[in-house]
């Protein structure tokens, strides 16, 4: 039986849903398919009416599960929420108790909601809301309240009202999975990104103001990951190393964290006037570094409870680039 959650939300499928529906299950050359397209398009359409009702914006012409050719050849049930990304909808039945992901939805979302269609197809009903699921399967008593997808929205909506030229931000990453050994795609170990030489243990560095040489204890973070970012400029693209370490420190759940820049590939140096910013889920900046043209690496250092969330802003010239955290 399918886990009873309060605050799951209820809501039904007119005869134009259903109708549309069955017109894109139609287009699909096998019966298993056109059920697949049918029951997707349900949960997209009735994702769409619970954005409706919370003002938020959304663009169904420019999603996949509304793309002929895709859902000929993808089981995508996608919704585009415009300078967002895409929130995947999937659609499960009343007896399940798990909902399983698609290999070509497990990348590129901004989230997921689990869409439960009624045996009539007459109600719809949305379970809860995941930023991630890397594993690719979605246990329904693990769903986190809508409440969780407006204020995932939100903090999308304060990054895209900064001034700038171009702000990137990708789904919330989840620190407390990487305790568990669960990594989201995008970030890799360290190795894989940055030169054997520039694996020393001390460098040249700022923070927060402050310029000195650190020297690596690598017991002292014992969870690395590493994602590559670019900015673009008139030469062509500017590639930098990302680093986060993180340690679970004291009996109060407590954890130590220590965001590294790096130059990627050939370069020896970051670019002067790189900034290194960490800001709280109000988008309120309480540490800062900025690279001089000599220094090869930005740090800052700080700690966090579980749950808290928080923003890393890198910023070069007019470009800026947004990555968020649930520590």
């Amino acid at each position: 039986m399918l886990p009873l959650m309060s605050d799951s939300l209820a809501l039904p499928i007119n005869q134009a849903a259903r109708q549309t529906a069955q017109d894109f299950g139609q287009q699909q050359s096998t019966p298993e398919k056109a059920q697949q397209v049918y029951l997707n398009t349900l949960a997209v359409l009735a994702v769409k009416e619970y954005l409706a009702l919370m003002d938020i914006p959304y663009n169904l012409e420019a999603s996949d599960s509304w793309n002929p050719v895709v859902r000929l050849c993808a089981d995508v049930a996608d919704l585009v929420i415009p300078g967002m990304g895409s929130l995947e909808c999937r659609p499960i039945l009343p007896e399940a108790l798990t909902c399983s992901l698609p290999p070509e939805v497990l990348s590129d979302r901004m989230g997921y909601l689990v869409v439960v269609i009624d045996d009539d197809h007459r109600r719809a009903r949305i379970l809860g809301f995941t930023p991630t699921a890397p594993s690719g399967q979605i246990v329904l008593e693990h769903l986190q309240p809508l409440e969780s997808l407006l204020a995932h929205i939100s903090e999308f909506m304060l990054a895209d009202t900064a001034p700038s030229e171009l702000v990137s931000m990708g789904p919330q990453t989840d620190l407390g999975q990487w305790l568990q050994g669960i990594f989201d795609k995008g970030w890799q170990v360290l190795e894989d990104l940055l030169q054997p030489s520039t694996l020393e243990p001390a460098f040249q560095f700022r923070s927060a103001g402050t310029t000195s040489t650190l020297e690596l204890d690598a017991n002292a973070a014992p969870i690395q990951r590493a994602k590559l970012v670019q900015f673009q400029n008139e030469t062509g693209a500017i590639s930098l190393v990302l680093i986060m370490n993180l340690l679970r420190t004291g009996t109060d759940g407590q954890r130590m964290l220590c965001v590294q820049l790096r130059p990627a590939g050939q370069h020896l140096s970051l670019p002067a006037n790189l900034v290194l910013r960490v800001l709280d889920n109000k988008h309120n900046t309480f540490l800062e570094a900025q690279s001089r043209q000599a220094d090869n690496c930005l740090q800052l250092q700080f700690s966090g409870l579980p749950g808290e969330q928080f923003h890393l802003d890198l910023e070069q010239g007019d470009q800026i680039i947004t990555e968020a955290f649930v520590i």
